[in-house]
């Protein structure tokens, strides 16, 4: 897929010092701050329902999940 950003010269400039390959520089850290925002939102979400497990192994099994549901294991 092709898309067009807009980015300050001096990112620009310091991207295409470190790389021939923009696509892929650009790729790599779109799919690494995608990842991250997943793993935000599942703490996030642990911390809104923490309180309402009363065992540690309900806590242990719904980390499991989200775990399971993120690319991450």
């Amino acid at each position: 897929m092709r898309i067009t950003v807009t980015v300050p010269d001096e990112v620009g400039e310091e991207v295409k010092a470190r790389t021939d390959n923009v696509s892929a520089f650009t790729t790599e850290a779109l799919v690494a701050k995608l990842a991250a925002e997943k793993r935000r939102a599942a703490r996030k979400r642990l911390r809104k329902i923490a309180g309402h497990f009363e065992t540690e192994s309900e806590i242990i099994e719904n980390l499991h999940r989200e775990r399971r549901a993120s690319d991450r294991t």
